[in-house]
């Protein structure tokens, strides 16, 4: 098992949905990156539109591209991504932030082509791996990166649904992905293929952990019956977990480790917010003194990697290890 850290590099507080566009989170990567380099950690950064034209960005990830510490993947943002349309959901900065699975074909494949040209221009590297925006994902988005020569992407959320979610007004929301596996799969397509890396996302209390459709239809139902809810309160709550810092502590890290080992998953996947290591650039980590425990819990954790002997890999490294 190796794990990769992906960190969706983007603009401060993206939850203010409308807000002027900030970059100040980016002055705060240095200090993240030493961490990772002090234990052999190679981040994987993916990178919105407005980051390949904040100078700062520019500078230090062609940086860490030149001594091979960090990946530079892609991030759309539909709201900020050009191209844009004069209508609610679809313009600059828009209030409604688009899923990337509720835009027409043709306006999804001009997005991700232009950002995917944008970050090679600003960073001299093609990039080969990709998270969509608030995990706005579906075949349609899987086809276009192939067109584009991705490798690989890592949008999917399993046992969690978005289409509570809203996106554009009017439109359906978010996607589904409470029955996708943890598992990492691939989309064949005429003209390639694309490897899902799945966002590490797994029960781990008994007996959503020994059944995956049981598990299945709890997430599916918990907020539709009263009796579920009640168990959740009492049983599951913070159930499923994910692989990032917001919410957990090292002991719920160490579950989601014995889980992923038992079900033999061949990556841990972590992923959290470039804003998230930026006091008050987040809704989850708002003052010093709370970024300096996201930092204690980031070195625990990379510590328990390292005496477990998980080593790290990009997702792109990951989705070549997986063609071969």
């Amino acid at each position: 098992m190796n794990f990769i850290l992906t960190i969706d590099t983007e603009a401060d507080n993206q939850w203010d949905h409308g807000c002027d566009i900030s970059l100040k989170n980016i002055e705060f990567i240095p200090r993240f990156q030493n961490l990772c380099n002090k234990y052999k950690i190679k981040p994987t950064y993916l990178v919105t539109s407005e980051v390949c034209e904040d100078n700062f960005a520019v500078e230090i990830f062609t940086e860490y591209l030149a001594q091979n510490v960090a990946e530079i993947g892609t991030h759309l943002h539909s709201w900020t991504t050009a191209p844009f349309m004069d209508r609610d959901g679809y313009r600059y900065n828009d209030k409604g932030h688009a899923f990337a699975t509720e835009l027409p074909d043709d306006l999804l494949n001009e997005k991700i082509k232009r950002l995917t040209d944008q970050i090679e221009t600003a960073f001299g590297k093609r990039p080969q791996s990709f998270r969509s925006g608030r995990y706005g994902f579906n075949d349609q988005v899987a086809r276009s990166l192939t067109e584009n020569s991705y490798l690989v992407d890592s949008s999917v959320t399993p046992y969690t649904s978005w289409s509570t979610h809203p996106g554009i007004p009017g439109a359906n929301g978010g996607p589904d992905f409470i029955g996708k596996t943890p598992v990492p799969y691939k989309y064949n397509f005429d003209n390639g293929s694309l490897i899902e890396i799945p966002i590490t996302i797994l029960p781990t209390k008994f007996p959503l952990n020994k059944s995956r459709a049981l598990a299945e239809y709890y997430f599916r139902n918990v907020n539709k019956i009263i009796l579920l809810r009640m168990l959740r309160k009492l049983l599951f709550i913070n159930q499923p977990l994910w692989l990032r810092p917001n919410y957990m502590n090292i002991g719920l890290f160490e579950d989601l480790l014995v889980e992923a080992a038992d079900m033999k998953l061949p990556y841990l996947v972590m992923m959290f917010h470039s804003s998230e290591l930026m006091p008050g650039g987040s809704k989850y980590f708002f003052n010093k003194d709370s970024i300096e425990r996201l930092y204690v819990l980031l070195e625990e954790f990379f510590i328990l990697l390292q005496d477990r002997s998980i080593s790290s890999v990009t997702l792109s490294e990951a989705a070549k290890e997986i063609r071969l």
